[in-house]
């Protein structure tokens, strides 16, 4: 995932948007908005989850599953909390997130003038 930046990802999303809007032949500023919104939508989603996840809200919740199991199978079980899951990859999700997010809003103001 860190491999490429998340402004080069943002831009290939963007290039595919207008790909989709030339082959629906339907390519207009608002159009691309709409589009840019909903292909933004998921990387804000798993962004925002692996943030809550990192926050430490679960960890009580999920060790105390984990000792819950653990009774039942007499050993003690190995995990992740979660909070070390998503602790530095959440950024990069919502980097992309924000930058598609900011330029559907930015098409979506020059569209409705």
């Amino acid at each position: 995932m860190k491999k490429y930046p998340p402004a080069f990802i943002a831009v290939i999303i963007f290039v595919i948007a207008i790909i989709w809007g030339l082959i629906k032949k339907n390519l207009s500023l608002i159009m691309l908005s709409d589009t840019l919104f909903m292909l933004g939508l998921p990387f804000l989603i798993i962004g925002i989850l692996l943030w809550v996840f990192s926050s430490g809200f679960f960890d009580t919740f999920q060790r105390s599953m984990h000792e819950a199991v653990g009774r039942k199978q007499k050993k003690k079980a190995n995990y992740t909390p979660l909070s070390q899951v998503g602790q530095g990859v959440y950024l990069f999700w919502l980097k992309i997130a924000g930058i598609i997010l900011v330029c559907s809003l930015i098409f979506y103001a020059i569209g409705s003038i």
